[in-house]
């Protein structure tokens, strides 16, 4: 096809029984680099090739960046974590020098399954890591985990800490309540999301960990979105205004959804216009986006109508069928795991 293929041991010396296949793309000048591990060299450098193409056309690597020689761009964490996810992230140039950092080894950490354990074990041993394990057999077949503080994490430590799952709990249940909440206590949780800095673009499924149906408001809602609503429910139309801006500048949500809030900010800056009146415009704007839609954002922006579109629900979950099925599973999960510690 075309493709400069590179092979290179990256066991930094034969300390770790890893490979790398890089493929350079000489039609857009970008490289792609592919790391692969396991005790034996063969199987690790055979892993390396497969991951390079594994659920990829050559017609997709065409977005694979450029190298660099910017250390800074390279080593940045966001970096890492997209080598992580696809292979993708920037490799520097000094990747292709003729002049390597370490000498070539031709490593070999194989042998009986008990043998190789031991030989990776000792690895981190060596670098003085812990290893904590966790074996999971319950439901007849094996899984593992394996996690190595200051070495397995792929995210920087610090999203960790400050963007993990339990922080779910400080909004979930605000938020399964919101058409139960008074106005002080709706003020309140849009202050608190301000000062937490949460993206805007994250959506409430990510933010408070339920699971809801995607094709309904609730599963396409972002914490842009809840603002937005919250502003109006509190009719404060000029917040709601510029976070109605935002949500059509990178709207990616439903036809619908977005013809509403078109409506929205139509509505809204005739309310906002002493010189306008909103009589003046109504008819035309129904035939635009139709009776059911302009009712809906009027009763919006003169507080009749909240949250519209957000099925009410509450901390039993209520409606949430989606939700309500993982919890199901997780239940037979649970009971499989008491069956079989009862038996041991």
């Amino acid at each position: 096809q075309g493709f400069p293929v590179l092979v290179k041991d990256a066991s930094l010396g034969g300390q770790f029984p890893v490979m790398c296949v890089t493929l350079m793309n000489p039609r857009t000048g970008g490289v792609f680099a592919s790391f692969g591990a396991h005790p034996s060299f063969e199987v690790a450098l055979e892993r390396s090739l497969t991951e390079l193409l594994q659920g990829r056309s050559f017609e997709g690597l065409n977005d694979v960046p450029p190298p660099t020689f910017n250390s800074q761009e390279v080593t940045e964490p966001n970096n890492f974590v997209e080598h992580f996810i696809d292979s993708t992230g920037v490799v520097s140039w000094r990747f292709f020098s003729a002049t390597a950092d370490e000498n070539f080894c031709e490593w070999d950490f194989s042998g009986s399954n008990e043998e190789e354990a031991a030989r990776l074990f000792a690895i981190l041993d060596d670098l003085e890591k812990e290893a904590y394990v966790a074996v999971y057999d319950q439901l007849g077949a094996s899984a593992c985990r394996i996690l190595v503080p200051d070495f397995s994490e792929v995210y920087p430590v610090e999203d960790l800490i400050w963007d993990n799952t339990n922080m779910a709990l400080d909004y979930r249940e605000d938020i399964l309540n919101l058409h139960r909440l008074s106005d002080d206590q709706l003020s309140q949780l849009t202050e608190r999301l301000e000062e937490s800095q949460i993206d805007n673009y994250t959506d409430i499924i990510t933010l408070i960990g339920i699971e809801f149906d995607e094709n309904t408001v609730w599963g396409q809602l972002t914490v842009l979105e809840l603002k937005l609503l919250i502003n109006l429910a509190l009719q404060r139309h000029e917040e709601a205004l510029e976070l109605v801006d935002m949500f059509l500048q990178f709207n990616d949500n439903t036809v619908v959804r977005g013809l509403f809030y078109q409506a929205m900010r139509a509505v809204l800056e005739i309310t906002l216009d002493d010189e306008l009146e909103l009589e003046d415009y109504l008819v035309n704007f129904q035939r635009m986006f139709g009776n059911d839609t302009m009712e809906a954002v009027v009763g919006s922006v003169n507080g009749t109508v909240r949250f519209h579109g957000l099925t009410p629900t509450n901390m039993q979950l209520e409606g949430l069928e989606k939700h309500q099925r993982l919890i199901e599973s997780y239940k037979k999960l649970h009971a499989a795991r008491a069956a079989k510690a009862g038996v041991a």
